[in-house]
């Protein structure tokens, strides 16, 4: 894999190439806001498939950054307007400039009121500005409960709630379907240095690819109108019908390789505001890579189409190293680097069980006597005990979990243990630092190391027994805790 460019792959590809010479913008962020604009037209109607339980809807997120105040609305007009979304898309609706839940509630019931001709599924929505609210004082925020519904939309769920107004019994069956929401968003320089951070921000600054504007787009300059005919017969392909995407063999392998490099180590950033966006890399490339596949009329994601994706995915990288003020051109692509062969299943070495040791064939007139000592040598973790006495000390050894602190008659006084998020040791291997450390009692202790409770993105604790939410974790405000180790410690319990 190339490291050092983005393949400009299908249908897609050739889009880009023909429509960059008309526009200021390079082929590549054309190329990029093509995959949003396609990627969320076809959303109604695909799915994504990987060996992982479920399916994922095939929305890819992307954030043009530029000197502008919305470097996005050119890029949105030119891309749509090339596209002919109106005529050739029906599916998709109009783009929509939202920064708050209501606008967002607004923008997918317009999306909704009028069909499509192309399909019976309800439309699904493009959103493009900033995502951000400028405050009174100059800075920047993102209210709550838009971040929650975002989070919602780009994993396929529904975020939409019944308020006191009356609906229709149709009103209601169609706020059943989760709505489908692209994003395209534009944000300025000055708006992304400033952009907020706080515990559980991770959740969504990783679930969309940012990338650095080196251009700017034009406004008003003839540019290539309608897509091409691949286009339109691949769009008619794939909403024509509810369509599921699968990858291939061979590019499940490949795919497993780039997924286990989801962690913050791509970027080497001390800073948690930059390694988000490296928290869902194997997503991003998966997601990419389906939307490929379809606009060539593909159901299966072939090793080609993942090799493409990757490649934007590095590139969003690069410029989030750019956009830091680090120099990307030290990042070197692990992914182009390597080449260690994925594992494939093999058959176990047979292993030899000893019979078993029945108590009754002892003798119980035997004198009771000490137990024999021996001398063995052994190697253990070598831990930093000041993370875990940080972490005791923010939540004065009450339990995270359920509030628990026990009580001791004599010093320390108070007990509780420290857990480790992303076990240690192999086969896991996670880090002994503050980001990947709990303060739980021994009860819930051992209920998270042995799956009965997991943690969702939003720091919810999860009953894995019952499926019951247990509610929010108690996180001290100094206490970052980073999403990568709470995802791979899910990971190994539950289904998502």
């Amino acid at each position: 894999m190339s490291a050092d460019r983005v393949i400009l792959h299908g249908p897609i590809g050739d889009f880009a190439r023909q429509l960059s010479p008309s526009d200021d913008l390079s082929a590549d962020e054309m190329y990029a806001a093509t995959i949003s604009v396609w990627s969320t037209a076809i959303a109604p109607t695909v799915r994504v498939r990987s060996y992982l339980p479920g399916t994922r809807p095939t929305l890819v997120w992307t954030a043009f950054v530029g000197d502008s105040w919305n470097p996005s609305e050119g890029m949105a007009q030119s891309v749509v307007r090339a596209l002919r979304v109106r005529d050739s898309f029906t599916s998709l609706a109009g783009r929509h400039p939202v920064n708050s839940v209501a606008h967002l509630f607004s923008a997918v019931e317009s999306a909704r009121r009028y069909p499509s001709r192309h399909t019976s599924a309800p439309r699904s929505t493009l959103l493009e500005s900033s995502p951000f609210q400028r405050t009174p004082a100059g800075r920047q925020r993102l209210q709550s409960e838009l971040n929650y519904a975002l989070r919602q939309a780009w994993d396929g769920s529904n975020f939409l709630w019944i308020g006191t107004k009356k609906r229709t019994p149709a009103q209601q069956e169609l706020d059943r379907i989760p709505p489908m929401v692209g994003v395209l968003w534009g944000i300025s320089e000055v708006s992304w240095k400033q952009r907020p951070y706080g515990p559980g921000d991770e959740a969504f600054y990783s679930r969309f690819l940012p990338f650095k504007l080196r251009g700017q787009p034009s406004h008003g300059r003839a540019i290539q109108t309608g897509p091409s005919p691949e286009l339109v017969a691949a769009y008619e392909w794939a909403i024509g019908n509810e369509r599921e995407v699968k990858l291939s063999r061979a590019a499940a392998e490949m795919w497993g390789a780039i997924r286990r490099l989801e962690d913050s180590t791509l970027l080497h950033s001390p800073a948690p505001r930059d390694a988000a966006f490296t928290i869902r890399v194997g997503e991003h490339t998966l997601r990419v890579a389906a939307a490929l596949a379809a606009a060539e009329m593909s159901p299966v994601i072939e090793p080609n189409a993942i090799e493409a994706a990757w490649s934007l995915v590095w590139r969003s990288i690069r410029d989030v190293a750019d956009l830091s003020h680090a120099d990307s051109t030290l990042l070197e692509d692990p992914v182009a680097k390597t080449s260690e062969a994925v594992p494939t299943d093999s058959r176990s070495a047979g292993v030899r069980v000893e019979s078993s040791w029945h108590a009754g064939s002892t003798d119980p007139d035997l004198a009771d006597t000490p137990v024999q000592r021996r001398t063995a040598v052994a190697q253990a973790q070598d831990r930093d005990s000041r993370v875990k006495r940080q972490v005791k000390a923010w939540y004065d050894n009450a339990c995270q979990f359920c509030g628990t602190v026990i009580e001791l008659a004599t010093p320390p006084f108070a007990y509780s243990e420290a857990a480790h998020i992303q076990a240690l040791g192999a086969p896991h291997n996670g880090p002994d630092r503050i980001e990947n450390v709990l303060c739980l009692c021994p009860n819930c202790h051992v209920r998270f190391d042995m799956g009965a409770r997991f943690l969702t993105d939003e720091l919810r604790i999860i009953d894995s027994v019952t499926g019951k939410d247990l509610g929010p974790l108690t996180v001290h405000a100094q206490h970052r805790i980073r999403l990568e180790y709470v995802r791979q410690h899910r990971s190994r319990w539950a289904d998502t």
